[in-house]
């Protein structure tokens, strides 16, 4: 195989998941990257030394500034995950007052896509080997597949030498090693005479229990591993307490490590970063000991949740804590918030950055900058970087495979 390193840039990138999982496999470099979150373009810089990382909106930097502060290297991949708030559940319902009468018509004339289309003039311009683009699942059903059949006729009309995956897939992260379930659609585009094959699972986990017979033809379940659960996750981070302000801190243990722990360890020494942890109000702390692992806001009783109030035909959710054998839930950007829908499964407590962290796959290694809030949502922005590896040594793969 060859010894090769490809370039790539990573659009739209926050604090760098996606681009985090890429450099891992050690066949990928980041060269360049541009978000306009400014905290999330400090976090990119700092874990990714040869990377140009840009604060800007992209619409303000055409693909030929970009190409000027690379100084002539080659792109060969671009990857990114622009937002699109119209292909959102949360944005549906917003949009559809404003929008409803363009619904049926040519959705590219909705504005908010034009973050969605830079993305493809930037894949215009530097004619990368391939493209990764990842998004939300319903960016392959909304308005009845009106979205998706609008990009494939844009990479039709204006990339003609570049090929779609033939199945646009939703992966979930769980699925590739990750203590999560988080599902994203991965579309990936690539020059003519190249063939792309999704990463094979190595993982399986269903309905609150590892299924060892799962219903599927292409997936021999005998030969997949077990999840990996919030436990192996996050126990042997250092020991801390709600309100905890010391970034840098001992681990729990130094020995005993099963293979995750060991993973996320590899580069780091006795001591990890970013385990700050919010203050938790005492009526939430009231609620959270009543909380059994597994538990949500509903299952408390009347008198219980009356301690802290919420509106229940909404937010029936609104406290989660997590269960120590299973992975997290989706971990959201809305944790920058109070964290409540991740409560730790031991302790009265939210988790802190670092535990998050983990839970997104993040390795020890990569140091989060900014103030809480925004060190949060960088965490729950990401691609998480096990799952961006997996799609990474598909596309290294194919690269080298090519005809």
């Amino acid at each position: 195989m060859p010894n090769k390193t490809y370039n790539f840039i990573d659009l739209f990138c926050g604090a760098g998941g996606f681009a985090k999982g890429f450099e891992m496999t050690g066949k990928f470099k980041c060269i360049g990257g541009i978000d306009n979150k400014s905290s999330a373009i400090e976090t990119h810089k700092h874990n990714f030394k040869d990377s140009i990382s840009i604060c800007d909106d992209i619409r303000n930097v055409p693909p030929e500034e970009f190409e000027k502060l690379l100084n002539g290297q080659k792109v060969d991949l671009i990857i990114g995950g622009p937002p699109c708030p119209t292909f959102s559940t949360i944005g549906h319902a917003k949009i559809q007052s404003v929008y409803k009468e363009h619904i049926d018509k040519d959705i590219t004339n909705d504005p908010r896509n034009d973050l969605f289309l830079d993305f493809f003039n930037y894949v215009d311009y530097f004619r990368p080997k391939m493209f990764v683009m990842e998004n939300v699942p319903q960016f392959l059903t909304k308005y009845k597949g009106a979205t998706f059949n609008a990009v494939k006729e844009i990479i039709k009309r204006d990339l003609p030498e570049y090929d779609l995956v033939e199945e646009v897939k939703v992966l979930n992260s769980v699925n590739y090693g990750v203590p999560q379930n988080r599902r994203r659609m991965i579309l990936v585009g690539y020059l003519k005479g190249i063939n792309f094959k999704y990463p094979e699972i190595t993982h399986w986990f269903r309905e609150g229990k590892f299924n060892i017979n799962p219903n599927n033809t292409d997936i021999d379940a005998e030969k997949l591993e077990k999840h990996i659960s919030v436990k192996s996750a996050i126990s042997d981070l250092p020991k801390i307490t709600d309100n905890w302000r010391v970034s840098e801190v001992e681990y729990s243990k130094q020995k005993d490590l099963d293979s995750y722990q060991k993973l996320m360890r590899k580069n780091s020494g006795t001591t990890v970063k970013n385990n700050i942890c919010r203050l938790t109000n005492e009526r939430a702390k009231i609620v959270f000991s009543h909380m059994y692992q597994g538990c949500i806001y509903m299952d408390l009783p009347p008198e219980i949740r009356k301690v802290l109030p919420f509106r229940e035909d909404i937010f029936k959710d609104r406290l989660k804590r997590l269960v120590e054998e299973n992975p997290s839930w989706t971990v959201l950007a809305h944790i920058g918030m109070d964290g409540y829908m991740y409560i730790h499964p031991t302790e009265d407590r939210t988790l802190s950055v670092r535990e998050a962290a983990r839970i997104q796959s993040f390795p020890d290694d990569f140091v989060f900058i900014g103030n809480q809030q925004e060190t949060y949502m960088q965490v729950g922005n990401a691609v998480p970087p096990l799952m961006a590896m997996r799609i990474a040594e598909s596309v290294f793969e194919s690269i080298i495979n090519q005809n």
